[in-house]
Parts: structure tokens; sequence; C-alpha cells
């Protein structure tokens, strides 16, 4: 093994004492922490825009990278803003928010399949609202707010992720009706 440049011990190691490679290792993580993690993102920009728009005299600042960026004002002035009883949309948003992230923790927790249920579902209702919201914003009111894009962005790979998860997850009870057949046969 001279000049090989692998000493005996690395050219021995098997491939499961190895360091996992980075992919391996990302997708290791929990899908609940992933969405936990864009449930945050998503609370942190809801949570700014409510503040915002709930003090008196709030102004939403709309610059990215010294850039100043029209829009976000002209939308959280808007009555599409504040669809249902006067309460901002961002007000739902941090709710919605909230509700996900505590959905997404307790099934990363229990993995009861009815909690990754409920987000997929709570994430689709989001994301319908999401659509009338950016219709809303291009054609009626004529601005785009980057926050409310954001957390657009934000509750669509939620969705995205929910549904790629729900899609690959093997459902309750499907083994259980293969064990009760296998049981007949042996018996």
């Amino acid at each position: 093994m001279e000049g090989s440049g692998k000493t005996a011990d690395t050219a021995a190691a098997s491939p499961a004492q190895r360091a996992p490679s980075l992919w391996r290792r990302i997708r290791s993580v929990h899908p609940a922490v992933v969405l936990g993690s864009l449930d945050l993102v998503g609370l942190v920009v809801a949570g700014y825009l409510s503040f915002e728009e709930l003090i008196p005299g709030g102004q939403v600042a709309c610059t990215v990278g010294g850039f100043g960026i029209k829009g976000c004002q002209e939308v959280a002035n808007s009555s599409y803003a504040r669809p249902f009883f006067g309460i901002p949309v961002a007000v739902y948003g941090v709710i919605l928010s909230i509700t996900l992230f505590t959905l997404a923790m307790a099934w990363w927790r229990t993995g009861t399949y009815k909690l990754l249920l409920a987000h997929y579902g709570l994430s689709l209702v989001g994301v319908l609202f999401e659509g009338w919201f950016q219709f809303a914003q291009v054609f009626l009111i004529g601005a785009v707010c980057i926050w409310c894009e954001t957390y657009g962005v934000s509750l669509v790979l939620r969705f995205v992720i929910a549904l790629w998860v729900y899609l690959r997850t093997p459902k309750p009870n499907q083994f259980d009706e293969f064990d009760t057949l296998e049981a007949q046969e042996s018996a």
C-alpha cells in the first residue's frame, strides 16, 4: 500500500465506518425538522409584518440590499391586506405558522401520521390563500410586497415538502392488513 497515499486503516475501513457524505447527512434530517425550520422563517416574516401593521404609524420597511423596493406599504394599506374582520393577513400568517410549527414538532416527536396530514392540509389551505393574495397584489392592488413573497415562498416550500413526505410515507394500517393476511395464511 506504499505509494498509494492510503494507509492500511483507511483502505480497510468499510463504507459503514467512513464518515457519511454531506448528501447522506442532509437526507438523514427528519422532514419535520425542515418543516419546523420553514415554519419559523414564516413566523419571523409574519411576526414582523403583524407588528408593523398593528402599531400606530407602523411602516413596513421594503428595502433589499440598500435598494428601496416599492410595494410593501401599498399592499399593507390596501383593503385586500385585511380581508376578514379588519385583521391583517400577517396576523393569520402568525397563527398559521405557529400551528404548523407545533404540528411539525409534534409529528417529529411522536411519529403520528395524522399530524403530518394536518400539517399538509393546513399548508394546502395556506397555499390556496397565498394564491388568492398573490392575484390580489398583482392585479387588484398593483403592487407586490417582498415580505409577503418571502412568506409565500416559505409556505409553498412547506406544502411541497409535506406533500412529498405524505406521498413517500407508508400509510398507517397498510402493513397491518398485510400482517393480518399473513397470520391468517399461517394459521
